[in-house]
């Protein structure tokens, strides 16, 4: 294998070497290039506008250029393009127009046309997931992985268009399904009484709540690790003004009192039931956005991930959080590397429960499950 930490360091000589290594393991082609670019320079909860850049200037958003390119050299049977609902209408500067960044974007993947491509965009909340998180999806085919008895003979891709977003309706991505489980259900079993005497939980305060608890304990169906251990459980060292503040909004509908406001955070607590549109939270880099629906204080590392549906066994390496240029890079010296402290790593990541049911519809697909008729 060739270890590449840059993908403006894989040439398409190191790919092709990768594609012959491949061949002598026995994987004569590639099933899926799956990517999602960062999409920090792109999202409306995310982007930390520490600078004042135009989205041209920072060039992780031009990195679906190269997603373009590995494709072309490659060429899996499928690929899976993954980013945020503000590309669709994002501008590359003041003066540029909605949406001209994803016609862009559009434009590149419409030049592998050896595939048939699709784009939609779905929301977690409706695939199980216990919040909203919005996420463009852009699927290609191969055309003999689709049309396997015209494998040779040419063809005109459909019209990959802006306006009609089609590849659920089209069979390229899953239908929704599942109900997405409340916090409570989600997070009760973590609760643990000895906060705020105790600022670390190393095992389980109860054993599972709810099925989804029981499952997020599991891995392939069994216990892993110590009996009962739990990782990610460390709480904030919040002031006790602090505490006070929160146990304040928990008791009285999320309101912060006069004398605690700020113009820095819209704080709110966890929600205990969805309303009649569903999940109405999106787990993001800033998890002090959020206060615990019983206790005084943010959530941890742990109920982070449990609401990206990450399982309890999946370890973050890393810091737990940083901020400020840490967290942004320094265009002005030409820094463009960001710390991703765990928070960060789960809040830019696509919920596992929403990755699982798109990746087991797409392997049905390779395997040859036909998609409905056009």
């Amino acid at each position: 294998m060739i270890p590449v930490g840059d993908v403006y360091n894989l040439t398409d000589g190191d790919l092709e070497l990768m594609k012959i290594y491949w061949r002598t393991k026995g994987f004569p082609e590639v099933d899926l290039v799956a990517g999602g670019p960062p999409c920090q320079g792109f999202s409306g909860i995310g982007h930390r506008r520490t600078f004042k850049l135009a989205k041209e200037e920072i060039p992780s958003n031009h990195l679906y250029e190269e997603m373009v390119r590995v494709i072309s050299v490659v060429r899996p049977r499928a690929f899976l393009f993954e980013n945020v609902k503000g590309l669709l209408s994002g501008k590359w500067n003041k003066t540029g127009q909605n949406g001209e960044i994803f016609r862009d974007v559009l434009r590149a993947f419409k030049g592998l046309d050896e595939y048939h491509i699709r784009w939609d965009l779905v929301h977690a909340k409706n695939y199980g997931v216990p919040q909203n998180r919005p996420r463009v999806l852009m699927v290609g085919y191969r055309h003999d992985v689709l049309f396997p008895e015209k494998q040779g003979m040419l063809f005109e891709p459909p019209v990959l268009s802006f306006d009609q977003p089609s590849a659920v309706e089209k069979g390229f991505l899953p239908l929704p399904s599942g109900v997405p489980p409340t916090l409570p259900e989600l997070l009760s079993d973590l609760e643990d009484p000895k906060y705020p005497a105790q600022l670390t939980t190393e095992w389980y305060p109860r054993p599972p709540q709810s099925e989804i608890q029981r499952q997020l304990r599991e891995k392939n169906g069994h216990s892993v690790g110590a009996p009962n251990s739990v990782t990610e459980q460390d709480y904030s060292d919040h002031a006790p003004y602090i505490r006070t503040k929160f146990a304040h909004m928990i008791a009285n509908d999320g309101k912060i009192p006069a004398r605690f406001q700020t113009k820095k955070f819209a704080q709110r607590v966890f929600p205990t039931t969805w309303g009649e549109g569903g999940p109405n939270i999106t787990a993001t880099s800033l998890p002090e956005d959020y206060v615990h629906y019983s206790q005084p204080r943010g959530p941890t590392v742990r109920e982070w991930a449990r609401i990206q549906t990450f399982p309890d066994w999946y370890q973050f390496a890393g810091s737990r959080t940083t901020g400020g240029r840490r967290r942004a890079g320094d265009p002005s010296k030409g820094l463009w590397a960001r710390d991703v402290p765990k928070y960060t790593q789960i809040g830019n990541a696509v919920p596992v429960m929403l990755a699982r049911k798109i990746g087991e519809h797409l392997a049905g697909i390779l395997r040859g499950r036909a998609l409905p008729p056009a």
